[in-house]
């Protein structure tokens, strides 16, 4: 009897030895995992990089300029100070200039002279500030009135008007650097202290 219970026990020890080499053959190794895990991870970066470089290509090869950011919350610069009518400029097609700008008083109509009419210079530039040249009839400026002073506040004649007095038949010259006035005709070339030249008249002036 004794024997028959070793007999069993024997056989119950030999099936769960082979159980175990059994689950233990083909159950995988860890190393085993890991290396499967790492050439997957190499794939899948693989096929990110090759389809970044699709997209890429396909940027670079489309007729179609990228879309630039909106301009949504950007302000556009502020537009330069409007310079008044009597403003001096370019020759227009057709236009003319000065040969001798003449500065004057009221007396003295403003344009562009003929060769029977005196007619004061309004579209007279500096060649110093490069600025157009203002003007101001029946006034006159004060002695008060410098370079800082046109510097800061020209072309707007309302601020301007600050240095400028009243003076019948009179008018006041200035660019962002010189200022003069007159009430007899005279020429740029003729007073000396202004460097201004004609920037010409447009056809309607002649």
């Amino acid at each position: 009897m004794a024997d028959d219970i070793d007999d069993l026990l024997d056989e119950v020890e030999d099936s769960l030895s082979r159980d175990v080499l059994r689950s233990t053959s083909t159950t995988p190794s860890t190393k085993s995992v890991y290396s499967t895990l790492r050439v997957k991870n190499s794939q899948s970066e693989s096929v990110k990089t090759d389809d970044l470089k699709d997209l890429l290509d396909d940027l670079e090869d489309s007729p179609f300029p990228p879309r630039l950011p909106s301009r949504a919350g950007l302000e556009d610069p502020p537009l330069p100070p409007r310079l008044p009518s009597r403003a001096g400029g370019g020759v227009a097609p057709g236009g003319s200039k000065c040969s001798s700008p003449c500065l004057a008083g009221t007396a003295v109509p403003a344009g562009i002279p003929t060769g029977v009419t005196l007619r004061a210079c309004d579209c007279l530039r500096c060649l110093k500030c490069d600025m157009a040249v203002v003007t101001v009839d029946g006034f006159c400026w004060s002695r008060a009135t410098d370079y800082l002073f046109l510097r800061n506040n020209y072309p707007d004649l309302s601020r301007l008007r600050a240095r400028l007095e009243p003076r019948r038949g009179a008018r006041a010259y200035a660019c962002q650097c010189q200022h003069c006035s007159f009430t007899e005709p005279t020429t740029v070339a003729q007073d000396g202290t202004v460097k201004w030249v004609c920037g010409g008249h447009p056809p309607r002036n002649v």
